[in-house]
C-alpha cells in the first residue's frame, strides 16, 4: 500500500511510489507531491483573472500558462491550479492568500485529497482503451480537453496535456488520494498487457 505525506510545506512532501516507472512506449510519473490548488465560486473565474492567470472559456477545459503553469476549469464556477514542475510554490502561496479576502471565492484543498499522475508516450490512448470508456484518441479528445470520467472504476479527472510542438503525447490523471494504490497498479497491468502485445509483434516481424 502506497502512503501519502501531503504536507502545506513542499519540503515536507513524500510519496514512496518510485517516481519515473518507464516501458518503452509508455512512462509513468508520480506527480501527487506537486503544487496545486483549486478554487470554486460565483467570482472565481474573475479572481483567478484578477490574479494573472488565463482560464478557459468553458468547462472541461484546460490551458498551460507560458510559465508552465496549468488552469482546469471542471466546471463554470471550479478551478484547479497545476503546478507539475514544482516550480511556483510562491505563486501558490500567494493564490491561497489572496482567496482568504476574496468575495464568494472557496479554496479546494485538492493537494491533501487527490493523487496526480503523469503518463506519457504514443500508446496512451490504446492503453487508457483498456480501463476507459472514453476514447482518448488525438483527433477525438485533443489537447487542452478534460474528462471526468471513470478509470479502472476510480473516478478520475483526465486531461490532455499532449504538446504537439514536441510530438509528445502526455495526460494527467487526478483522482482521490486513497485510491492511488490501485489506480496505479491497474494503470501499470494495463500498460503491461500493451507492451507484451507490441513486443509480440516486434518479434513476430523479425
Amino acid at each position: 500500500m502506497f502512503s501519502f505525506l501531503v504536507s502545506t510545506q513542499p519540503a515536507l512532501r513524500h510519496s514512496d511510489i518510485e517516481q519515473t516507472y518507464c516501458l518503452s512506449s509508455i512512462s509513468f510519473f508520480d506527480a501527487t507531491t506537486s503544487n496545486r490548488v483549486g478554487f470554486r465560486g460565483q467570482h472565481a473565474a474573475s479572481f483567478l483573472q484578477q490574479q494573472g492567470l488565463e482560464i478557459p472559456p468553458q468547462p472541461n477545459n484546460a490551458v498551460e500558462m507560458r510559465n508552465g503553469l496549468w488552469v482546469l476549469r471542471l466546471s463554470l464556477t471550479e478551478f484547479w491550479v497545476l503546478d507539475v514542475e514544482h516550480q511556483h510554490t510562491e505563486a501558490i502561496l500567494e493564490l491561497e492568500k489572496a482567496a482568504l479576502n476574496a468575495s464568494q471565492v472557496t479554496r479546494l484543498y485538492c493537494q491533501h485529497s487527490s493523487a496526480m499522475f503523469v503518463l506519457t508516450g504514443d500508446a496512451c490512448p490504446q492503453m487508457f482503451a483498456k480501463v476507459c470508456a472514453v476514447d482518448f484518441q488525438p483527433d477525438v479528445f485533443t489537447p487542452g480537453h478534460i474528462a471526468q470520467t471513470s478509470v479502472a472504476r476510480v473516478s478520475s479527472v483526465v486531461v490532455n496535456t499532449s504538446q504537439s510542438a514536441f510530438k509528445q503525447t502526455r495526460f494527467f490523471i487526478l483522482s482521490d488520494i486513497s485510491s492511488a494504490d490501485y489506480l496505479w497498479h491497474a494503470l501499470e497491468d494495463a500498460a503491461l498487457e500493451f507492451q507484451q502485445t507490441t513486443d509480440k509483434e516486434r518479434f513476430s516481424d523479425n
